[in-house]
């Protein structure tokens, strides 16, 4: 079987700043990587949608296509000029997610 083609993707958590770095087919499967280590998934059972609504949470819709984010680089510090050894001084570009 052919290796799948791959990229490096700059996952980054809103709000925090934190940035992983993972290897991926596409960007939807590198931030599924991330959330996996963050976040379960369940069907709502009918007392949680009861509940849910009482205090007032909104169904949310879930996008069913999304398009590929476009590229950018990895912030560096500032006065970097990306030659030095840290992952994010290399100067190295990589997709972010931009949502």
């Amino acid at each position: 079987m052919p290796k799948q083609k791959s990229r490096i993707y700059t996952v980054t958590r809103k709000g925090h700043g934190t940035v992983r770095l993972v290897r991926a087919a596409t960007w939807a499967q590198a931030l599924r990587h991330v959330a996996r280590d963050e976040f379960t998934t369940a069907v709502a059972t009918q007392d949680q949608l009861v509940e849910g609504t009482r205090r007032g949470v909104a169904v949310e819709e879930a996008a069913a296509d999304t398009p590929e984010p476009p590229q950018a680089a990895i912030p560096l510090p500032s006065g970097s000029n990306g030659a030095g050894d840290d992952v994010t001084n290399r100067g190295a570009t990589a997709n972010v997610e931009t949502n």
